[in-house]
């Protein structure tokens, strides 16, 4: 495993590759990733936790059965500081900043007492604004990129967009465009707000710049924002779920003085309750119910509906955040992640109508195992209802045409996970709570699963599947997975150059060509 942290470098010039099996004809496109891909630099100074490494994006192009791959870093502000400084100059997950000798004495002493400054090394995934791409993050910046060539356009502050400090990496697009998306603000108290960007931009205005403000709640911690990574869009509502991992917008304040990272900030409160908070789609008014559980930490929402009268919330739950400090480079290039650390489905389901006598369960779903419990008048307490086996993470779905709606099919990987799922893709069936795995040897570690839909067809897993697949084994290329959605069996390898260095990504987009 200790080979998938190795610093690499990028590869900008398009690379054929060598194709087993075949690619279907009508899978045709760019498959676009990213993750982070260099921790080391030349006087010794090496980054903290693999979520600090340097953006490296790539690209696989697909067209008429052949592939080709291109990879490049994202010039980021933060990119170009630690190639001019061999130290970063913002704050990274679990690396602090350190002071840009390019500022003068008295700015550098000024710093000390400013805020937190976000980094602009944008990883997480891809989105298309009009004609245009953009790699975002958690944080305020989002890069404008070439979709052709990689090369790095322009950044945009979001905060100058939707008054937001943070949004998520995980944005809906619904049936119409539009795109709706959840950030924060710490300036006038914790708030949380919700903002949606059209399909097309105002006449004179781009679609970014005609982004308008949806909803302001105020966060249910006083000096403090819940982590979230992803939230919930159904129908008619808007899920924000509050987990009892905190963000110490106080210890925020003064990190500039006391040299913190973002892992410093932040905290785990195991004895609160998680809060599901649901706002209406139209209005972006917040209901009076409170749905609260205990607490359990969570990257991803796999997906919300709505069935007869209850919100059917899906996400791939941790019991606590270790996951994140496993993470961090000493551990990972020692192959020390525990195999307790691991995520698995659960359904939550939220009745809509609340009432009913104090201790009964609302939840009136057939079949459903799930249990919410009335507490009191505005308060249900909620159990969830487990499936499949544990050890998987980057939850993936026929999103284009099952989101927001019920569905019964979830892909996704084992990432680093060290259990009887590790180096597997998995295909869980909701209905029957059996799964399918992929695994061909321990030393492959595959992505993310994309899924592209065989055109014309109704069917929730009729389509293709792609993984990037790494393997650590000596002088073994890394390859473009291609699996048929309905049976996992394997389609189409593109093996990649040796000369070419894939990162382990985060997320990404499939552009259709």
């Amino acid at each position: 495993m200790e080979k998938l942290f190795e610093s690499i470098e990028e590869n900008p010039e398009p690379q054929k590759t060598e194709i087993t099996g075949s690619i279907p004809d009508w899978v045709a496109g760019h498959l676009f990733r990213a993750g982070p891909a260099k921790w080391d630099f030349e006087d010794g100074f090496t980054f903290n936790h693999y979520a600090d490494g340097t953006s490296l994006m790539y690209k696989f192009t697909i067209e008429k059965g052949s592939v080709t791959v291109m990879t490049k870093f994202l010039d980021s502000e933060a990119y170009q500081k630690l190639l001019q400084f061999n130290r970063p100059i913002f704050t990274e997950y679990g690396t602090r900043s350190y002071p840009d000798l390019c500022k003068s004495i008295f700015q550098r002493f000024i710093a000390h007492f400013l805020p937190m400054s976000f980094t602009d090394n944008n990883y997480d995934n891809f989105i298309t604004l009009e004609d245009e791409m953009y790699v975002i993050s958690e944080k305020n910046s989002i890069w404008k990129i070439n979709h052709e060539d990689l090369t790095t356009i322009e950044k945009t502050d979001i905060t100058n967009i939707a008054s937001v400090n943070a949004a998520t990496s995980h944005p809906h697009i619904a049936e119409d465009g539009t795109i709706y998306n959840i950030g924060s603000s710490v300036m006038t108290g914790m708030k949380y707000h919700i903002f949606k960007t059209p399909p097309k931009g105002a006449e004179g205005q781009s679609a970014l710049q005609s982004t308008t403000m949806l909803s302001t709640i105020s966060s249910s911690y006083t000096t403090c924002l819940s982590y979230y990574h992803s939230f919930g869009l159904s129908e008619n509502y808007i899920l924000l779920v509050e987990q009892p991992y905190l963000i110490n917008t106080l210890r925020m304040a003064t990190s500039g003085i006391v040299g913190y990272s973002f892992r410093d900030i932040m905290d785990w409160y195991p004895d609160e309750k998680a809060i599901f908070r649901l706002m209406d789609r139209e209005t972006g008014i917040e209901i009076e119910t409170k749905y609260v559980t205990k607490a359990f930490f969570f990257f991803h929402h796999i997906n919300t509906y709505e069935e007869d009268g209850h919100l059917v919330a899906d996400l791939l739950t941790f019991t606590d955040p270790n996951v994140l400090d496993c993470l961090f480079l000493d551990k990972m290039r020692l192959g020390k992640l525990p195999s307790t650390v691991l995520a698995g489905f659960t359904r939550f389901v939220l009745p809509l109508n609340t009432e009913g006598k104090q201790g009964s369960n609302l939840v009136t779903l057939k079949d459903s195992k799930a249990i919410a419990i009335k507490e009191d008048e505005n308060k249900v307490l909620l159990i969830p209802e487990k499936k499949g086996k544990l050890g998987y993470e980057m939850p993936t779905i026929n999103y284009s045409m099952f989101n927001s709606k019920k569905y019964r099919y979830v892909y996704g990987t084992s990432a680093f996970s060290q259990n009887e799922l590790a180096n597997s893709l998995i295909k869980l069936d909701i209905v029957n709570d059996d799964m399918k795995v992929w695994n061909e040897a321990n030393t492959m570690y595959p992505s993310e699963i994309t899924y592209i839909p065989r055109p014309g067809s109704t069917l929730e897993d009729d389509g293709v599947l792609l993984s990037v697949v790494k393997d650590v084994e000596e002088n073994v290329r890394d390859f473009l997975l291609v699996l048929d959605a309905k049976t996992f069996k394997v389609l189409a390898k593109a093996f990649v150059p040796k000369s070419v260095q894939l990162p382990t990504s985060i997320h990404g987009i499939f552009q259709t060509i």
